[in-house]
């Protein structure tokens, strides 16, 4: 296996509709061929994330990705289904779902056990792109699902959470 220090997250700006009614296999075999088509080996991302919280396996972690030029070398490529037309500051749930954000919780702290404590980025770290959508590292810090303080006094975090859901229904936020 290769060393690995990083993990750098992605999002595949598609729009939160897009083949709704594939299955995530499908749509990570769409990615792939997008990629194959940029004449790269394979897809680039090791692991991609449906908006319904499903994780599907992309390049092999023995295979060094295609997700960040310069970046590629001892780093994992996580990419979320959804981000199309997101802002690097956006919030997570402005653009993915509750699903998402725990599998992508889980995800990492599995990859952690793995491999250790690793550095975890966006590509908007590297690149001046909005891509994943949100500044990973303000959502690393707020990534605790229960809420505390103020914040759970106020209802925030619920307010949030409920947001995201009437968003993933068409509802308003």
């Amino acid at each position: 296996m290769r060393p690995i220090n990083e993990i750098i997250i992605h999002c595949t700006a598609t729009r939160s509709d897009w083949w709704a009614t594939r299955s995530t296999n499908q749509k990570v075999q769409e990615v792939r061929k997008w990629h194959l088509d940029r004449g790269w080996s394979d897809i680039g991302y090791h692991y991609l994330i449906d908006r319904n919280g499903n994780v599907a396996n992309g390049r092999p972690l023995e295979r060094i990705g295609a997700h960040v030029k310069g970046h590629n070398t001892g780093t994992i490529g996580i990419a979320l289904f959804g981000g199309h037309g997101s802002s690097a500051n956006d919030k997570f749930l402005d653009n993915f779902t509750v699903e998402q954000w725990a599998a992508l919780r889980s995800l990492i702290t599995d990859l952690q056990k793995r491999f250790g404590d690793l550095k975890i980025s966006g590509h908007n770290e590297y690149a001046a792109k909005a891509c994943p959508g949100f500044q990973v590292q303000d959502w690393i810090h707020d990534a605790n699902p229960r809420p505390t303080g103020d914040e759970a006094q106020k209802g925030g975090f619920f307010v949030e959470i409920i947001g995201a859901i009437l968003k993933m229904f068409g509802g308003r936020k």
